[in-house]
């Protein structure tokens, strides 16, 4: 299972109802795209968008609390490191939250509905799917057709579609630190339609491809690990594009088994033809 921490980021701040006129740097987020979230407080709290990378992303900034719930904003398109505020008001004198949303890409896509999915393991292997649109647990907001497959550490993960790798993410193992904490591993695939195949959990080395690179439908991507937020080791698995309230939106896709075309639910083995 897996909790959408890097796509949606939430936070309450509590004001004191005592502050100084200097700004002061209250709350720092940044994510494994190297996009942060600063909050400065003084008589006013401006918050400010720090882009780092290249890629294309789509960011918005969304208040939790009703009472600047008045100020959500529009969403941002971002395509070069960059340093704006992206909003200012004054400072509340009760407790306010915000989070913020991230996802690849700046403009919504038509999936290709057509397309017959590969598994996203090797042939002839059989995995048990424990989380799907029928039986949601951790897949909230846009995650309503994310899967969850139940695998070992260090099996093999394939390529479920085509494409071009356009983010990695591989964050070496810490001695004597816990699995399960932290930012997933991970792979996203943009495929030709536009749309984003997401391989999440990856092990520590676990990321066989680089950005840029162009894979085959099959090809042999990562291993499977416990990396970021996670119960047990298994691979997470969604097929997303921009669009919806909470910025981007699953898909659910077919996928070729070896009982023909299927639509996966969770409690069911799927084996690879």
């Amino acid at each position: 299972m897996t909790k959408p921490r890097f796509l949606v980021v939430s936070f309450l701040l509590i004001t004191s109802t005592t502050r100084s006129h200097a700004e002061e740097l209250v709350n720092v987020n940044c994510n494994a795209d190297l996009v942060c979230v600063k909050v400065y407080k003084g008589r006013n709290v401006d918050i400010f968008l720090e882009n780092k990378t290249h890629k294309p992303l789509s960011f918005r900034l969304i208040f939790t609390t009703e009472n600047l719930s008045h100020l959500n904003l529009k969403t941002h398109t971002l395509s070069q490191p960059t340093t704006a505020k992206v909003v200012s008001f004054p400072t509340p004198n009760e407790p306010w939250g915000y989070e913020y949303r991230i996802h690849y890409g700046h403009e919504s896509h038509k999936h290709d509905d057509e397309y017959l999915y590969t598994l996203p393991y090797g042939p002839g292997s059989t995995y048990l799917v424990t989380q799907s649109h029928a039986n949601i647990s951790t897949h909230h907001f846009g995650n309503l057709y994310a899967i969850d497959w139940a695998m070992p550490i260090g099996d093999p993960i394939h390529a479920a579609r085509e494409g071009t790798v356009v983010s990695t993410y591989q964050l070496a193992k810490v001695a004597g630190a816990e699995d399960g904490s932290g930012t997933a591993n991970h792979i996203w695939i943009q495929h030709s339609d536009g749309t984003i195949g997401k391989y999440l959990h990856l092990d520590h080395e676990g990321v066989y491809v680089r950005e840029g690179h162009r894979v085959g439908a099959g090809q042999l991507i990562g291993a499977a690990g416990n990396t970021g937020f996670s119960s047990g080791p298994h691979l997470h698995f969604s097929v997303s594009t921009l669009g919806g309230a909470t910025l981007y939106q699953t898909i659910n896709v077919r996928f070729n088994t070896r009982s023909g075309p299927s639509y996966l639910v969770d409690e069911r083995r799927y084996s690879h033809p």
